[in-house]
């Protein structure tokens, strides 16, 4: 065996686990997140044929029943987006920090309402950030989904703000942290934070609660970590933590 093939073995080793652990969550979500939409449209399909029976006006039930049709759809999809993920290959490299920030918030910033677009968000970008070892696509995505959280979970406050900075550690590894001044929340529930369709604040913000699950799973299959830490109504900080060896020795690129 080469002097790499310890090394490979346990990046193989590594990549398996992390598939094996995706898995685990597709399966949950099919089996146990998705039966809840399943259910109301059934029920509504129940009461729309005892309403029609007794000659009642459909509407409320075909507006509810639509709406539960559309989120089962939505989740579907997302669900799925979380599977393509999954089984993308990774192009690990060096990608420059600020331009991967940079095209990062953008990416937010598009998928932003217009009523979220006018507001007065102080953005703090550090000026000088650590190139970002891992696939540029996919943690663009990540950063993509922690700004766009940040800027959602930020309504309530008077003068919101979003922090982004880098460093490298002492053990090799980039970290990159997001944090902001909105919403929080409690620390008891800071481990349900990146389940699949947690939402942590019920309906007073809109989504599915997918965001936090794709940022670890790219995490996870660079090899890296992900953590929270919040209060209410303090904000919450977003901690990514990458190992140089998901940049696979490549050089530097531009996003």
């Amino acid at each position: 065996m080469s002097a790499d093939g310890p090394s490979q073995l346990q990046a193989l080793r590594a990549q398996l686990g992390a598939a094996q652990a995706d898995a685990e969550d597709m399966a949950r979500m099919v089996s146990h997140d998705l039966r809840a939409p399943v259910r109301h449209v059934l029920a509504y399909g129940e009461v729309l044929r005892e309403m029609a029976a007794s000659g009642e006006d459909l509407s409320p039930a075909l507006a509810q029943l639509e709406r539960s049709s559309r989120q089962l759809g939505d989740m579907l999809d997302a669900v799925l987006a979380l599977v393509r993920l999954s089984g993308a290959p990774l192009q690990p490299g060096l990608t420059d920090g600020a331009l991967l920030v940079a095209e990062a918030r953008r990416a937010a910033e598009a998928a932003l309402s217009a009523a979220d677009r006018a507001r007065a968000i102080r953005w703090e970008i550090a000026p000088a950030l650590p190139p970002v070892p891992g696939d540029a696509a996919q943690l663009r995505q990540a950063l993509a989904a922690l700004l766009a959280n940040a800027v959602k979970f930020t309504r309530p406050a008077a003068e919101p703000c979003i922090q982004v900075d880098g460093m490298a550690l002492p053990d090799g590894c980039v970290q990159l942290c997001v944090r902001d001044n909105g919403a929080g929340f409690p620390p008891a529930q800071a481990t349900r934070l990146f389940q699949p369709f947690a939402r942590l604040h019920g309906a007073r913000f809109e989504g599915l609660g997918t965001g936090l699950a794709l940022v670890q799973q790219v995490m996870r299959r660079h090899g890296g970590s992900v953590r929270a830490e919040a209060a209410p109504g303090q904000g919450c900080t977003v901690w990514l933590t990458l190992p140089q060896a998901a940049a696979a020795g490549s050089g530097i690129s531009r996003a």
